[in-house]
């Protein structure tokens, strides 16, 4: 459950910052930092959901106490949850997109073998990482400019983005954002080859490029020369006048608050319950000379616990759910709230719980009763 949770997380953050360079970037001449900016926003997606913004925000919980182990015996076909189901075939898929992957890497591995010696035929210009084929029918002034943009695929590593982005698929294959992210990779590839092979004469190399519609295109995985659907749009952006440099600070300015609004968003929730019981606890004491004590001490707490809490059978979860609560002058449990959540079904039964307990022995500080903050950690365990 965590796990998908997680990668929920990941693929909503790269959403955003998707849309991002697809609303601001996408038409911009800076072509190498559209190419940066499309690798990093993979390790920014994956790092900041691990972020445990409801600690390093506040931690107005400074009495813990022991945490209370609950365990269920369920057998096998009881313990075998929806949950099981869909991680089961989220796997199951993921799976299937890394034996794709492993197949059109067999598969153009083979192919440059066959072109090398001699065996393939009416085969597009194309490159995979150092490897170049150019058909050895071309005129030279052509084969001069297409060698002049492959070798800037070959030397930039451009394949290594690419497999970057077959490798995402096979985790975020459910993310069309992922998808259309990996076209633009590829559009973007052809930008910064095509500026850098168009220098001497632009009309010249739009010609040569419309005349290279033939041949077939040896793979997705492969930068080829002339991938038809992007013709056009390549004669376009070369002939586009550049960004002004000025526009740069948009890359300095949009990402940082990109990313403070996506670990807001994910965090949410954890931030909107340390609030919640927050603003219930600011008359209670975090420390105090006497500690309040539930009547017949830990062990009847313990007890009362276990024989209390229902384990949610039908989930198959794990985890610790730790319920903040407020002991009060009279030994009441007031205002308890999830401070840090395991999964909602083992949260709201733990919050159920420590709501209904009985009185406690109250605190006390200078000889008077008075309120204190408490966080109990209830961990729920399959065996």
């Amino acid at each position: 459950m965590e796990q998908l949770i997680y990668i929920g997380k990941i693929g909503g953050l790269f959403t955003l910052l998707y849309l991002i360079y697809f609303l601001f970037f996408k038409n911009s001449t800076f072509f190498q930092v559209n190419r940066f900016y499309l690798l990093l926003i993979i390790p920014f997606s994956f790092i900041i959901p691990l972020i445990n913004w409801s600690e390093t925000i506040t931690n107005y919980y400074t009495i813990s106490l022991p945490t209370i182990k609950l365990s269920s015996s369920l057998n096998a076909s009881t313990s075998y949850s929806y949950m099981d189901v869909i991680s089961t075939g989220y796997i199951a898929i993921s799976a299937f997109f890394a034996i794709k992957l492993l197949y059109n890497l067999t598969t153009i591995i083979i192919r440059i073998n066959h072109i090398k010696r001699g065996k393939e035929i009416n085969i597009a210009p194309f490159s995979f990482f150092n490897f170049i084929h150019i058909p050895k029918e071309l005129d030279e002034e052509s084969k001069k400019e297409i060698i002049t943009h492959e070798r800037v695929h070959s030397t930039q590593l451009h394949s290594i983005d690419v497999l970057t982005y077959e490798l995402l698929k096979i985790i975020l294959w459910w993310n069309p954002f992922v998808w259309l992210a990996s076209y633009s990779v590829k559009c973007n590839h052809e930008f910064i080859a095509d500026n850098i092979a168009s220098k001497n004469s632009k009309e010249n190399y739009s010609s040569v490029l419309i005349a290279q519609l033939l041949g077939v295109n040896c793979s997705m995985l492969a930068n080829n020369f002339n991938y038809k659907p992007l013709i056009k749009r390549r004669i376009m952006m070369m002939k586009t006048t550049k960004t002004k440099s000025l526009s740069m600070l948009k890359y300095a300015l949009v990402i940082p608050v990109a990313i403070i609004f996506a670990t807001v968003s994910i965090n949410q929730k954890a931030v909107a319950n340390t609030t919640e019981v927050s603003t219930n606890q600011v008359d209670a004491k975090d420390n105090v000379e006497v500690m309040p004590e539930f009547k017949g001490g830990m062990d009847a707490m313990i007890k009362y616990m276990s024989e209390n809490i229902n384990y949610p059978k039908e989930t198959g979860l794990s985890g610790v759910a730790y319920i903040a609560f407020i002991v009060d002058e009279k030994g009441n449990v007031t205002d308890a709230a999830v401070a840090k959540s395991a999964a909602e079904p083992l949260d709201k039964e733990a919050l159920r719980v420590v709501k209904a307990m009985p009185k406690w022995t109250p605190g006390k500080d200078k000889g008077k009763n008075v309120k204190v903050k408490m966080t109990l950690p209830v961990s729920f365990k399959m065996q």
